[in-house]
């Protein structure tokens, strides 16, 4: 089965593209202080861990899109 991707290969690379690079950036501290501040006050309840770890997968996957973006920008920029 061959694989298509879901969007079509950007042509340049956005504002947008940077706005989710740079949310993307700002999620995984965040998540990671969520978590650390729970853990360090002594309360630690599952939507503090639940939110903390969101946080974290999201921003994660975030700058997963923008990789594979930009590879694909990369990839149709050496072709032309």
């Amino acid at each position: 089965m061959r694989r298509h991707p879901l969007v079509p290969p950007p042509s340049k690379v956005t504002w947008a593209d940077r706005y989710r690079l740079g949310l993307g950036l700002i999620m995984i501290p965040l998540g990671i202080i969520i978590l650390v501040r729970t853990l360090s006050a002594g309360i630690v309840t599952l939507p503090a861990i639940l939110m903390g770890g969101a946080f974290i997968a999201f921003g994660v996957y975030r700058l997963y899109v923008w990789i594979a973006r930009y590879r694909m920008y990369k990839n149709m920029k050496h072709k032309e």
